[in-house]
């Protein structure tokens, strides 16, 4: 396993609003998505009151007299369902930032994702020391949430939270091995080592790092100056207690698997990983709550001659949002790409 493998950086949720109700301005000339490609939903979000989405990538609209104008939201997902479009156009994240504040964009929330497939640092062991104060930190506050199996006495997933979730920024740290192997329902063993910790910045936070990330174009130094303004673990003896406790954090050593993931930050880049696909959820509920189902009505025309399963199929009438994702479907990224 190589270091970028073990640890990479990717940018993995973004809004940005504009002062504008140019719709098409914003979805062709600053996504360069053809807008024929989007649905539009008469409902919205964070006060709009419509929405234009190709799957996880959104756009909202306002009220004409609204000041609000447009907002795009990009969630993890729609963040690496972008990607393949900032490939196609031969685009980094780069570009589409500095796109975005062409046109006069705000960056009202932005968040760097960091994983960790070598697990540089053990999440239950950072609680252990937030419990402990051996966290030397800007935050005030640190908060967290977990589940375990009462049979084995084994924990099945920590995340631990630095700072309040009301503030311009806080970190948020998690076993993403557990999440993962829960969303797949597969056993937590098939999908290996894998730690996420998450910068999470809002309004002016977001705003200040999309100028640092512009002006050096490194990842690394941007998320590692974030990291090493706000939080340190140290060791202290387990032996002092008390108020000699306290005194000791101000001279107390670096914990080493700290000091070693901070050495480790020193090789981030910004990583993408590309999505083509889209609409797999529905796909997955398929899969998981609708293929059983099929399976026995298919055995059943088997046995009985009968063809109730194909009827059914050629019966079922798609609504405007299947016919939406069957459009998607069929069409590859280079055919909904505008302005190439």
């Amino acid at each position: 396993m190589t270091k970028k493998q073990e640890l990479t950086a990717m940018i993995d949720y973004l809004r940005v609003s504009f002062k504008t109700h140019d719709l098409d301005l914003i979805i062709e000339k600053v996504l360069h998505i053809k807008k024929e490609y989007m649905l539009e939903k008469e409902t919205g979000r964070y006060g709009y009151i419509g929405t234009f989405e190709l799957d996880m990538i959104k756009v909202y609209y306002s009220a004409p007299e609204d000041e609000r104008g447009v907002l795009i939201e990009l969630s993890g997902q729609g963040c690496r369902q972008f990607e393949s479009f900032l490939a196609c156009l031969k685009q980094s994240w780069f570009e589409f930032l500095q796109t975005c504040i062409d046109f006069q964009g705000n960056f009202t929330r932005l968040d760097v994702a960091i994983d960790d497939r070598k697990t540089y640092l053990n999440i239950p062991t950072l609680l252990n020391k937030a419990h402990k104060a051996e966290c030397i930190s800007k935050f005030n506050n640190y908060d967290f949430n977990g589940s375990g199996d009462l049979t084995s006495g084994l924990e099945k997933g920590t995340t631990l939270y630095l700072g309040s979730k009301k503030s311009e920024m806080y970190f948020c740290f998690y076993e993403k091995n557990y999440e993962q192997a829960k969303k797949n329902r597969v056993p937590v063993e098939s999908i290996g080592k894998w730690n996420r910790y998450e910068l999470r910045m809002n309004d002016d936070r977001a705003q200040e790092v999309v100028k640092n990330l512009l002006l050096t174009k490194d990842m690394t130094n941007v998320a590692k100056s974030i990291m090493h303004n706000y939080i340190r673990f140290i060791d202290i003896p387990a032996n002092l207690k008390g108020e000699a406790r306290i005194k000791a954090r101000r001279s107390a050593k670096l914990n080493k698997r700290w000091e070693n993931f901070v050495a480790g930050v020193s090789k981030l880049k910004l990583y993408t990983e590309k999505q083509e696909d889209f609409y797999e959820k529905s796909k997955r509920w398929l899969d998981f709550a609708g293929s059983a189902t099929m399976k026995m009505v298919l055995e059943a025309d088997k046995e009985l001659g009968t063809n109730e399963l194909s009827d059914m199929i050629m019966n079922a009438e798609l609504n405007r949002r299947q016919e939406h994702m069957l459009e998607v479907k069929l069409a590859t990224v280079n055919d909904m790409v505008c302005d190439k």
